[in-house]
């Protein structure tokens, strides 16, 4: 199914039902270079809970290719989708790029949020050095997209932990399929907004009301863990917890823990 917003129609899905008039949604925010498809292990036991919303972002899965956009535009059109959806409030879980777009809007639009779960994300800008090599990453797969080489070198340490890469080589494999399916120009586009333009929110937090809780798997090599305590520190009122074993994808590469964290927090905001 597809829902119009500012940046383009949107691919999204929709698992399970509201238990009462005026719950939150659930609504499931990937990473970037992943889709929907990321929560594979997380939709049932939260669409047990209540309605579960879970989009494509822009660029990526079968969502259209968007216009130059920042974070703070994709926050806006994330309004746009939820609105067309019927969902005035939500409970979002965002990995990553997910995560940095659902702070956005608990800042910019709090009375939408009510409660967050901030997994394997930053608030702050990305560091200079970063940048400089991120643009040159995002230049070459532009042209060239991300051959087997590239994302075994680059990208597959950045966002698995060394116990998948040891025992799990099938998820990189996957990984590579799948993201080198997206539009090309969709992916640079989303990842100059994570990466290259992204702004510092860390000065706003103290001013977000919405009950949260921040993951982090502790070998994330690509957000590490104390930019997650970061946001926990800032944030009033924030939990943090650290999955062991799991790298920066952590809803995939240890669900079952995940889950022990995710859906009792979940639960209980979509029943308040």
């Amino acid at each position: 199914m597809y829902v119009r917003t500012r940046l383009g129609r949107w691919f999204y899905e929709e698992r399970g039902k509201a238990k009462r008039s005026g719950d939150p949604a659930i609504v499931l925010l990937h990473g970037l270079l992943f889709d929907g498809g990321m929560w594979k292990g997380q939709v049932e036991p939260l669409a047990a809970l209540g309605r579960v919303l879970i989009f494509d972002g822009p660029g990526h899965g079968k969502s259209e290719l968007p216009p130059p956009f920042s974070l703070e535009d994709h926050a806006e059109a994330l309004g746009d989708a939820l609105t067309a959806l019927d969902a005035p409030r939500a409970v979002l879980v965002g990995l990553s790029w997910g995560g940095m777009l659902s702070m956005r809007v608990a800042i910019r639009a709090p009375k939408r949020v009510a409660a967050m779960v901030l997994m394997d994300t930053a608030a702050d800008a990305e560091a200079r050095a970063n940048v400089v090599k991120y643009r040159a990453f995002i230049m070459f797969a532009r042209r060239f997209g991300m051959p087997k080489w590239f994302v075994d070198a680059q990208l597959a340490p950045l966002m698995w932990g060394p116990k998948t890469l040891a025992e799990r080589p099938e998820l990189v494999e996957k990984f590579a399929r799948v993201s080198n399916g997206f539009n090309r120009d969709g992916v640079a586009r989303a990842a100059k907004a994570v990466v290259i333009h992204r702004k510092s929110v860390l000065a706003e937090l103290p001013n977000v009301k919405a009950p949260t809780l921040v993951v982090c798997g502790r070998d994330d090599r690509a957000q590490p863990l104390a930019r997650s305590q970061e946001i926990a520190r800032a944030i009033p009122g924030a939990k943090l917890v650290t999955i062991d074993g799991a790298g920066h994808m952590s809803a995939i590469e240890a669900p079952d823990a995940v889950n022990a964290e995710i859906v009792p927090f979940v639960a209980k905001h979509v029943a308040e």
